[in-house]
């Protein structure tokens, strides 16, 4: 008798495509690491002019625009649908801020991925960005 397994590869959804989830935590207050992530990081992970906190409005690179922000949760939560400056596709992003005992962790999930590569290339950068965060 044969069996098939119905497990999913790791980072395989049924209805996102394939999924990354990058963490870490850092000892800075949880408003103050909200101001840095849109005045600074955000734009900057994502290569656009800012991130508005208004659901509906664009993410612009000059006159281009590259997504819409989807869902605020304003010092919480931003979710985005987002086309990468090197993929011919959309993604969705978001950025959720977790307060802890004494450090707030940064939580970046990504998913509508294509692949196992592209999930892999875009966890490792991930984990790069976040590791390398000046606070």
């Amino acid at each position: 008798m044969r069996t098939e397994s119905t497990h999913s590869p790791v980072g395989l959804t049924r209805y996102a495509g394939w999924e990354l989830d990058v963490r870490r935590a850092v000892p800075v207050g949880t408003p103050e690491l909200w101001r840095r992530l849109l005045d600074d990081w955000l734009p900057q992970w994502l290569e656009v002019d800012s991130v508005p906190q208004m659901v509906g409005a664009p993410l612009r690179i000059s006159d281009r625009v590259r997504g819409r922000v989807v869902g605020c949760h304003v010092g919480r939560r931003v979710r985005l649908d987002w086309t990468p400056p090197d993929l011919d596709h959309e993604t969705m992003f978001e950025v959720t801020l977790l307060e802890d005992t004494g450090a707030t962790v940064i939580l970046l999930h990504q998913e509508r991925l294509l692949d196992a590569a592209e999930r892999q290339r875009l966890l490792d950068h991930w984990t790069v960005v976040l590791s390398e965060l000046r606070i």
